[in-house]
């Protein structure tokens, strides 16, 4: 199963825990008899506290028969993230395994021990989806909207020639629904054995970027799931399919004001214009078409358009430094484009 089919399950995972100890916390007021130990409770309430419990332990065995074989194929250490995730997996199972042998078999610590325990539980539940499920959910959404959309595939089509495909024949495939499904396969099944999607989706990159990134990680693969040369072209123009909507994310637009103040003292490492004469308007669009849109989409500029040619250079350099891959020459009729196309 998937990302997001772990995330689903992930979201019922605490749907049933958090059932369980409402129930839990009903139940315990209902009067207990120490000696006999044995609750006042309905029945019907107990059986149904107890299909919960068996029912959200199911879900904790797979979830952990899915994931404990990937630490397997790690090759470098963990990142901090997946420690603290295995952290409150291990703690979520201690406490649940202890819980359920106060009930069967340590009846006179059942009061006292066993709300906090349930509560424990819950609480784990709430942070490790908050750890994972968010990442797969935005991957879902981004292989919607426009991502196969005619206008998009050709995008990928040509930056996949940026990235350094030479293959016309392949170029034409990957830019396809079929191709690029089959990137996302890629990216579900095999790049998440060594990173998580939030790892993954964090940023979006230039079609050059996205390819040494996924030659990096494939050199790191393990013999037993290795990524072959096709499938890195797979999920890479899957990377490249989906950039404009990481774009488009809240928090690559803070990531994106973060790097603008990093970079603000850069600003004047843009040439400040052209020699006379030799401003080519034609040229200069067809630049900004096709650079800009490596990793969102030319029109996203309309929205909120650069205020002066002041704010069009440090868009550019903040662009140069996200990883726009110009030279001075470029980024000058990019700027001047901008300016005169743009800014107000």
């Amino acid at each position: 199963m998937g990302p997001v089919g772990n995330a689903i399950l992930g979201v019922a995972f605490f749907v049933l825990a958090a059932a369980a100890t409402l129930l839990m916390y009903h139940l315990w007021g209902y009067p207990f008899d120490k000696e006999k130990l044995r609750s006042e409770a309905p029945r019907p309430l107990m059986l149904l506290h107890r299909v919960l419990g068996f029912a959200f332990f199911g879900i904790y065995i797979y979830l952990m028969v899915d994931m404990v074989p990937r630490l397997w194929s790690y090759q470098i250490e963990l990142p901090p993230r997946t420690v603290v995730h295995l952290t409150l997996g291990m703690f979520v199972g201690a406490a649940l395994v202890l819980k359920m042998l106060i009930v069967r078999f340590f009846r006179h610590l059942e009061s006292s021990l066993a709300p906090p325990l349930g509560t424990a539980v819950m609480i784990g539940a709430a942070i490790l989806i908050g750890l994972s499920a968010p990442a797969a959910i935005r991957e879902a959404f981004a292989t919607s909207g426009e991502v196969y959309e005619a206008a998009n595939m050709e995008r990928v089509r040509s930056h996949l020639a940026l990235a350094g495909l030479e293959d016309e024949g392949a170029r034409n495939f990957l830019a396809t629904e079929a191709g690029l499904r089959a990137g996302r396969e890629v990216l579900s099944n095999k790049c998440v054995e060594c990173h998580d999607l939030r790892t993954v989706l964090a940023r979006p990159k230039t079609p050059k970027s996205w390819r040494d990134t996924v030659r990096r990680m494939a050199g790191r693969s393990t013999l037993l799931s290795p990524i072959s040369e096709q499938e890195q072209w797979r999920v890479t123009a899957y990377l490249i399919a989906i950039s404009p909507d990481l774009q488009k994310s809240a928090g690559q637009q803070r990531m994106q004001r973060q790097l603008e103040s990093a970079t603000q003292a850069s600003v004047s490492s843009l040439p400040e214009g052209l020699p006379d004469g030799s401003y080519d308007a034609g040229k200069a669009r067809e630049l900004f078409e096709s650079r800009c849109s490596q990793c969102h989409p030319a029109t996203m500029i309309e929205i909120k358009p650069p205020g002066s040619a002041e704010d069009v250079r440090q868009l550019v350099t903040r662009m140069a430094s996200n990883g726009l891959a110009a030279n001075e020459e470029e980024l000058s009729l990019i700027v001047r484009y901008i300016s005169d196309t743009y800014a107000r």
